[in-house]
């Protein structure tokens, strides 16, 4: 425990907030006593000293300028997105427009939340005409998380949309703990928050080890930062900065919480693109994501061209198996089960194939459909000696079992018929 940090959480703890409007303004190096400022309260880490009655805090801004790159992925861009009829994909209740978005990145005390975790820096990121535009809002020690919560909360009522990474489990549970013990009233973003991290793994899930924000950077954005500060670090040494008061790992915090506020914006923007016009621009994986979601949303006809566009493009046996798999299904359920007889005979011709469904998809077509009894207990007979082969769960070749027996009666039952 750092020598002054009880005594401070204690201080907090006892004395409650002022719910004043604070009157912000520009330090300049004086006190609003025009004293000197201690050699602490000074450091501004190349932003500026925002004074208000309640107390200091420092502002940094930041732009990444219409030219501007983040790794591969160009920022040129993102003033004209287009999020008309994108409410399938973003899951908001509303379409909304770049310049209706604000980005929100927290650095904190603690990486579980709770109580006693403290959001001590906070990124936001803006779409201008200029380009992104990034304000970082930091408290140097305890006293000045009310001063720079107020300011975060007056800058955030201007937007419709919050845009985060990972923020619906943590930043913003976060914040609006912060908020209400600070006795602020927080925002609520009920069907406005996108989160990309879910985005993301409806998108890359089947193709990344990981979908966490470093990984998405390095293989989707085409971006691998140095001399990072890894974010399980980043903890310690704000609480070492309070001890300390060095200033060298806390400008890596700073940094690294502006490159996330820029990876968030890069990777919107190639989120947008690729629903957009997936079939134009997105590869054989990301096409069967889009294509999962296109099919949630009941976009039947788009998620089929996507599906379609994957089995043409695919790189390997896997994917495409997928791909017609999920053709399949969307064939039978929304056209009828006749539809997806081609697809279910194509994968089981599939050389080398040990695929069970297609042979249960067609025992179940041939008995109940088309009442070829003969077809669909040979295709259960097939799909039992895989199964057997593959050491498949008991319930399935119990179910396979059964429909066996069924499927014999059936037949004697004809032949007595017929007889």
């Amino acid at each position: 425990m750092i020598p002054n940090l009880k005594g401070k959480l204690k201080t907090l703890s006892s004395s409650s907030p002022s719910n004043k409007q604070p009157n912000t303004s520009v330090l300049e190096n004086t006190s609003r006593n025009n004293e000197p400022i201690g050699e602490e309260s000074s450091v501004d880490f190349d932003g500026q000293i925002i004074h208000s009655s309640e107390g200091t805090f420092v502002k940094k801004r930041s732009l990444y300028g219409t030219d501007a790159y983040y790794g591969s992925t160009s920022l040129t861009k993102l003033s004209t997105l287009d999020f008309m009829d994108s409410q399938w994909w973003t899951r908001q209740d509303r379409d909304f427009t770049p310049k209706d978005i604000v980005f929100l990145d927290t650095e904190t005390t603690g990486l579980s939340g709770g109580l006693g975790t403290y959001a001590f820096l906070i990124g936001l990121g803006f779409i201008t005409e200029e380009g992104l535009v990034v304000e970082q809002y930091l408290m140097r020690d305890f006293d000045e998380e009310y001063p720079m919560l107020k300011s975060v909360l007056d800058i955030l009522e201007n937007y419709r949309v919050l845009v985060t990474f990972n923020g619906k489990s943590f930043d913003w549970p976060l914040m609006e703990s912060r908020l209400i013990y600070s006795r602020l009233k927080p925002l609520h973003w009920e069907n406005a928050h996108l989160d990309l991290l879910h985005v993301s793994r409806r998108i890359w899930g089947n193709c990344l080890e990981s979908c966490s924000l470093s990984s998405i950077e390095e293989n989707i954005l085409g971006n691998v930062r140095q001399d990072d500060i890894p974010g399980f670090m980043i903890p310690k040494a704000y609480l070492d900065y309070l001890d300390t008061r060095e200033t060298n790992e806390m400008e890596r915090i700073i940094r690294h919480n502006e490159w996330d506020i820029a990876a968030m914006s890069a990777l919107l923007l190639q989120i947008s693109k690729l629903f957009l016009d997936p079939i134009g621009n997105g590869d054989a994986s990301e096409l069967l994501g889009i294509a999962r979601e296109l099919e949630r949303n009941d976009r039947i006809m788009e998620a089929a061209e996507c599906y379609e566009a994957c089995i043409r493009s695919a790189p390997n046996r896997s994917l495409k198996i997928e791909a017609k798999k999920r053709i399949a299904y969307m064939k039978k359920r929304h056209v009828g089960p006749g539809e997806a007889m081609d697809l279910w005979l194509d994968l089981a011709d599939e050389q080398g194939s040990m695929l069970l469904f297609p042979f249960i998809e067609m025992a179940k077509y041939f008995e109940h459909k088309s009442k070829d009894f003969q077809n669909a207990l040979d295709c259960t007979d097939k799909a039992i000696q895989m199964a057997k082969m593959r050491k498949t769960s008991s319930n399935l070749l119990e179910d396979l079992l059964k429909r066996r027996r069924r499927l014999i009666r059936k037949l004697e039952r004809r032949n007595k018929q017929w007889g």
